[in-house]
């Protein structure tokens, strides 16, 4: 018992539906695959971005810190050498000095956080639309393939 050639034309047109569904399926997986190790890869990359930023702002924040000690000695010198230690008026001086650079130095060390903390936060982003992008190809590509099992159950029915 043999198939006749539109019997074998209607099989071989099912099998090439689900064949090319398949291929279909499986790229659309690659892809998604792909989108998620780059959406990972940036966000690390943000990561570390956000963890040279803490340093460097650390790192700043001692550095004025060295900087504020040396110009409150140098005040200090300055009012030895004039008159306005014998006036009283060299605390109020100091104080001031002293309250301005380290309110510089906090302002330096608040704003280098919210820089990290931005770039940890772009990180968080990029990873969750990158996955969530990734989940969304990988449905596409379940569609895709029971699409082309349907197309081709369809095309034998019709035979």
């Amino acid at each position: 018992m043999g198939f006749d050639p539109v019997s074998l034309g209607m099989i071989a047109m099912a099998a090439t539906s689900v064949a090319a569904g398949t291929a279909s399926a499986a790229a659309q997986k690659k892809s998604a695959d792909a989108t998620k190790k780059a959406a990972d890869a940036n966000a690390a990359t943000l990561r570390n971005e956000a963890q040279l930023q803490k340093q460097t702002g650390l790192e700043n924040s001692r550095r004025m810190q060295k900087d504020a000690t040396r110009q409150m000695g140098e005040a200090r010198l300055d009012a030895a050498q004039s008159s306005l230690l014998r006036e009283g008026s060299v605390p109020v001086r100091e104080q001031a000095l002293a309250t301005r650079l380290q309110t510089q130095i906090q302002d330096e060390a608040a704003q280098a956080m919210r820089n990290a903390q931005s770039l940890y936060n772009r990180a968080d982003m990029e990873q969750y639309m990158g996955r969530s992008n990734a989940r969304a190809q990988k449905t596409a590509a379940a569609g895709t393939l029971l699409s082309s099992f349907a197309q081709g159950g369809n095309s034998l029915l019709k035979w």
